[in-house]
């Protein structure tokens, strides 16, 4: 049967089908469509190239660019399956993502609040001066965390931070496993070894992921996170993923980031497009990367 369906103008077809005359247009210039062209070298579109136009507006609608859309407009149904398949999946994952952002949202507004009607802070805080690179500016730390990630690039400070933040809080050590080459005791030994050790002051730990394997990095972070109500505070200073996993930090974690300019350390929240995000996750590395890096810093180093 003959479609009597009337041919519309740019400007006609552009009102029917939602779209602007500029998209029909740009359709046109990546050869989506192919209006009739009337004697007088009017622009016309007929039954079918409106219903091309509906495709390409139903496809662009899924969030498909104009290349893949070209790519499917006559392709077959195993191709748009395909297609759509991939499409659905990525949206389960950017709308799983939202959701963990959504309710971390939520949580630290809540706690905001609470600090709020509270009147105080909600974590108490000591004052240290830091040293160079960053000549004696004031930072307030929280130190009853059970455990706080310290991070940066190479050349940060970080180590100097960790350090300095040992001399000052109460009762605190400092345990550097990456300079314990000469001790005929490995560095996951002697770290558990000072956990269990039974000590109220917090321990502060230079390169936690020392001489370990992912799956002992993985053991460890689990067992670092199941001591308990009370636990002794760690500050892990850390350029492993396995350590600090950024999707798996808990409410009660804090992240340190030493910057690469030498601007002063700052505490990171957690949550994608945070202040400060993309510069802790840019510093962590899996541990497979960090052991094929380790020779090549060092040689550097040295």
């Amino acid at each position: 049967m003959t479609d009597k369906r009337p041919a519309l103008s740019p400007s006609e077809a552009a009102v029917k089908l939602g779209v602007s005359t500029k998209a029909l247009r740009l359709y046109e210039q990546r050869g989506l469509i192919a209006p009739v062209r009337t004697q007088a070298g009017w622009r016309v579109y007929g039954p079918a190239e409106m219903d091309r136009v509906s495709e390409i507006k139903a496809l662009r609608g899924l969030g498909f660019t104009l290349a893949e859309v070209a790519s499917l407009l006559d392709a077959g149904p195993d191709a748009l399956q395909s297609a759509l398949v991939a499409r659905q999946t990525d949206i389960e994952e950017r709308i799983g993502r939202l959701a963990k952002t959504l309710g971390d949202v939520k949580r630290l507004r809540s706690e905001v609040l609470e600090a709020g009607s509270a009147g105080t802070a909600p974590r108490p805080g000591v004052q240290l001066t830091l040293p160079w690179p960053w000549d004696g500016e004031l930072f307030e730390v929280e130190d009853r965390r059970p455990l706080t990630f310290i991070t940066g690039p190479l050349g940060s400070g970080k180590t100097r931070f960790a350090r300095t933040l040992a001399k000052t809080l109460p009762g605190a050590r400092f345990l550097g496993l990456d300079r314990l080459e000469g001790d005929a005791t490995g560095p996951l030994e002697v770290l558990m070894a000072e956990i269990d050790a039974g000590q109220e002051g917090a321990l502060v730990v230079d390169m936690v992921e020392q001489g370990l394997d992912r799956a002992t990095q993985e053991a460890l972070i689990t067992r670092l996170r199941d001591r308990g109500p009370g636990a002794r505070p760690l500050f892990l200073m850390t350029r492993s993923s396995a350590i600090l996993n950024l999707a798996r930090t808990t409410p009660e974690d804090a992240i340190i980031l030493c910057p690469a300019n030498h601007a002063p350390p700052a505490y990171v929240v957690p949550v994608p497009d945070a202040p400060g995000y993309e510069a802790v996750a840019s510093c962590l590395a899996t541990p497979d990367v960090r052991a094929r890096t380790a020779g090549v810093v060092v040689r550097f180093a040295s």
